[in-house]
């Protein structure tokens, strides 16, 4: 056969994998799930995938060691950085994560994603909120997304989240 046709049968394949897995998952959920509530389930999964893929998601203990922890119980540093306000995690599961694009080259948290928090915590956006409008295009920044002027703009970020996060109707 055809690399054209081998391709087209690994996405049959996917297809019906993903269709099985999403059907078992809502015949698990014993309450009425809006069609819309599944696609943003799916939908937040998805985009966690693609951050994980590009940046890496790195639980409590990895995000401990890259901040240059020693300790036999790494993830304390990561967890207490978090508190401080330097970092931002997502919860995936029953795993906090820490999305790797926060980190610099030394492995420091940039000093960017505090002001963020600060900015966030006044509008009343959670973590979750603010990871996702980091890696979402934006108009406010003509389609580029946050995230990838974290290091090189870092204050038109900050910039922009204010204008964004507080806007009023």
């Amino acid at each position: 056969m055809t690399a054209a046709y081998d391709h087209f049968v690994d996405a049959a394949q996917l297809i019906k994998e993903s269709a099985t897995a999403l059907r078992d998952a809502v015949n698990a959920v014993q309450v009425y799930t809006a069609p819309a509530v599944a696609r943003a389930v799916q939908a937040e999964r998805n985009l966690y995938d693609r951050i994980d893929a590009e940046f890496g998601l790195f639980t409590s203990a990895e995000a401990g060691r890259r901040l240059g922890s020693r300790s036999t119980a790494p993830r304390n540093l990561a967890a207490a950085t978090r508190h401080e306000g330097a970092l931002l995690a997502i919860t995936r599961g029953h795993q906090m994560l820490f999305p790797g694009f926060q980190f610099g080259p030394d492995g420091r948290p940039l000093p960017v994603i505090r002001i963020l928090r600060e900015i966030a915590d006044e509008a009343h956006w959670s973590e979750t909120g603010v990871v996702q409008w980091l890696c979402a295009p934006t108009t406010y920044l003509g389609g580029l997304r946050p995230v990838d002027l974290l290091t090189g703009e870092p204050d038109r970020v900050v910039d922009v989240a204010r204008q964004a996060w507080t806007v009023q109707w």
